[in-house]
């Protein structure tokens, strides 16, 4: 497994690492001061480009990008080779600052993913032992769809019936710990035996209770890919407006620009992290140089990657 990932490991590589020093040569500009990388991942993303749906492969610590690519396919053998390219690059960047010994893996302890089973088996096959965690929210708006279906089958049903039903859903991801949460799954159950709607997705939370819970195993593994829907709200806008301009294999430097943008760029005054760019959030120094400057140095950086080699 080490082997074919290294030997695949030439997919666009990490947009824009806090931990990782991309300038010229001799001109120490950023400086890495925290963990590298991060061991909790989240990942996955679909897209409309054109008027249709696309898929990014996106790798991020909460709104962080650590790697983006357009995918063409959505099967596992593609999630297969995206998963090798993005690992195999953060081992590179890693690698060539001297951050670890060329014999040494990047492997996450965790991911979080929106459910699509393609990519949850490609991480278990490439990175096994991994924690795969499914976003809560997603779960939750699951639980949402059935529910709806459920008041349609039942229309004499309350207003304070259906909110209650609600309740009862949210307090089972609400628990503590994989137990507590099969615990709650169990009493549902035995509540509406009558219920085929609801057993269905009671069903089907037994049988994610670890993916629901897996996050509870860390400190820092988010239940929750909501963070990075944050920072797609600009990519979706740019692919709306400018996307239908472009050929399909400036997707990924498009994909590149806009993720060095995105963790770079500071927040504004009023904002939580005010004053700082995601990068400095994460434990990145500039030392007093003007974001638009490490901006500039990051994509010279990255240059060479983004050109496609002469033909001959």
């Amino acid at each position: 497994m080490e082997s074919s990932r290294r030997g695949l490991a030439s997919g666009l590589g990490v947009a824009f690492s806090p931990m990782v020093r991309q300038f010229n040569p001799g001109l120490s500009a950023i400086d890495a001061v925290g963990p590298y990388p991060p061991a909790h991942l989240t990942d996955e993303k679909f897209a409309t480009l054109n008027g249709e749906q696309i898929y990014l492969f996106l790798l991020s610590q909460e709104e962080l990008i650590w790697y983006a690519e357009w995918m063409e396919r959505t099967d596992e053998a593609s999630f297969n080779t995206v998963i090798v390219n993005a690992l195999g690059g953060i081992e590179a960047s890693g690698q060539t600052e001297n951050l670890w010994a060329p014999d040494v893996f990047y492997t996450p302890k965790s991911v979080t993913t929106d459910g699509w089973q393609p990519v949850q088996k490609a991480w278990q096959t490439l990175v096994p032992g991994i924690d795969l965690v499914e976003c809560n929210l997603h779960g939750r708006k699951r639980v949402s769809a059935s529910l709806k279906d459920h008041a349609k089958a039942n229309p004499d049903l309350s207003s304070h019936d259906r909110q209650q039903l609600k309740d009862e859903f949210d307090h089972i991801f609400a628990a503590s710990s994989v137990a507590s949460f099969s615990q709650r799954i169990r009493r549902r159950r035995e509540q509406h035996t009558d219920e085929p709607i609801l057993l269905k997705r009671l069903e089907i939370l037994k049988d994610k209770r670890i993916l629901f819970t897996n996050h509870l195993k860390f400190e820092s593994a988010p239940a929750f890919s909501s963070p990075l829907d944050r920072s797609m709200r600009f990519l979706d806008e740019k692919l709306v407006r400018f996307g239908q301009f472009r050929a399909a294999d400036s997707i990924d430097p498009m994909l590149n620009a806009w993720a060095i943008v995105n963790n770079l760029r500071p927040f504004l005054p009023d904002a939580k992290k005010a004053g700082q760019s995601l990068a400095e959030f994460f434990g990145a120094q500039l030392h007093g140089l003007p974001w638009m400057e490490a901006l500039n140095l990051c994509s010279v950086a990255a240059l060479h990657k983004l050109i496609p080699a002469e033909k001959t």
